[in-house]
């Protein structure tokens, strides 16, 4: 039918119509596709036709033409105070007084401080406030090792800071082993130090005597995070259900608890009381047995039911105290406290 109706068309019928130009056609033929949604032929388009204003992006697995030699990795600044010791007198004595220096490289506001300083202008007169407390060599060292900006401090603050505690009735003894043990104890304020103090007391209902103990036995308690410290509390208090005066016995008795990780200190807890049946009143005794890991009590524990010689009654023979259970070398355990062998120990832990 289409040929037949082609065919009938005259020259006259075709005559007023222009001939189309390139362009048009390319236009006219884009319109019919659209219309009829075919695809468009590309070779109907010419070069200078760009349908795609956008370039072409780069693939990154393309080979890269341009200079990148300056790019590389970040290196956090790094010190050593080896290419200044011998040129530094400072460093020198600082040595003989035991300081590891490289202890300060990792951090980058120390080691320019430190050079900075004159050892006999700058430091000296610290180290005889220090001796007078009755530091030894050995722990003149440790303690500026572990805060060097001590010498940042005031000697006339720091004095102050000593004469306070003597006011608080603390012995020079006493005074002698916070300072050792904590030597970030004088970097404190005495306001600071008050406060704490007082926290401890009356968060725990402690007496005179008792803060002073307390403070000798574990000076880094007081200094501690005091949110830390609370978290812990309420641990020990609200999920493990000790009363206040069972947790005034375990501070005393093993502050260092309340300085561990409370997800630590509940798993161990759980296990020593759901999993080996020991009563509150049992733990409250013996406190630092919280302080073991949970995977070192039930190995042992284990070991211990493995030859039948769980006994933890005090009232019962072969009585096994839980001090022993968490104590010592697995040696030591696996010989004096389960009566077997090293070698069988080692062989049951492969088992579990």
């Amino acid at each position: 039918m289409l040929r037949r109706l082609i065919k009938t068309c005259t020259v006259r019928t075709l005559g007023p119509f222009r001939p189309l130009s390139s362009v048009q056609k390319i236009e006219n033929k884009i319109s019919t596709v659209e219309n009829s949604s075919e695809i468009i032929d590309p070779r109907l388009v010419s070069n200078s036709d760009n349908l795609n204003e956008n370039p072409p992006e780069s693939s990154v697995l393309q080979p890269c033409k341009e200079d990148i030699s300056y790019v590389a990795p970040y290196l956090r600044p790094s010190f050593n105070f080896a290419a200044y010791v011998n040129k530094s007198h400072t460093l020198q004595q600082l040595l003989k007084l035991g300081v590891r220096l490289y202890k300060w490289e990792k951090n980058q506001e120390v080691p320019p401080y430190i050079l900075q300083l004159d050892f006999d202008k700058d430091i000296k007169s610290y180290i005889i406030f220090l001796t007078d407390l009755g530091l030894q060599t050995e722990d003149l060292g440790k303690l500026i090792e572990k805060n060097p900006f001590i010498f940042k401090e005031d000697l006339e603050n720091l004095q102050v800071r000593i004469n306070y505690l003597k006011y608080k009735k603390f012995t020079d003894e006493m005074i002698l082993r916070i300072v050792q043990d904590n030597p970030m104890w004088l970097s404190f304020s005495t306001q600071d130090i008050d406060k704490k103090l007082g926290f401890f007391q009356k968060s725990f209902s402690l007496t005179g005597n008792e803060v002073r103990s307390l403070t000798a036995r574990k000076p880094r308690l007081i200094t501690y995070d005091i949110e830390h410290i609370k978290l812990n509390m309420f641990v020990i208090k609200e999920e493990m259900g000790f009363t206040p005066e069972e947790m005034k016995q375990i501070v005393l008795q093993t502050p260092k608890l309340f300085m561990n990780n409370q997800h630590r200190i509940l798993k161990t807890f759980e296990y020593i009381h759901k999993e080996m049946n020991i009563p509150l009143e049992t733990i409250v005794k013996m406190p630092q047995v919280l302080t073991c890991r949970e995977f070192r009590i039930k190995q042992r524990h284990q070991f211990l039911q493995k030859l039948g010689k769980l006994q933890f009654d005090t009232k019962k023979p072969n009585y096994i105290s839980l001090i022993t259970l968490v104590s010592g070398s697995d040696a030591h355990f696996a010989t004096e406290v389960a009566g077997s062998s090293i070698h069988a120990f080692n062989a049951f832990l492969k088992t579990m």
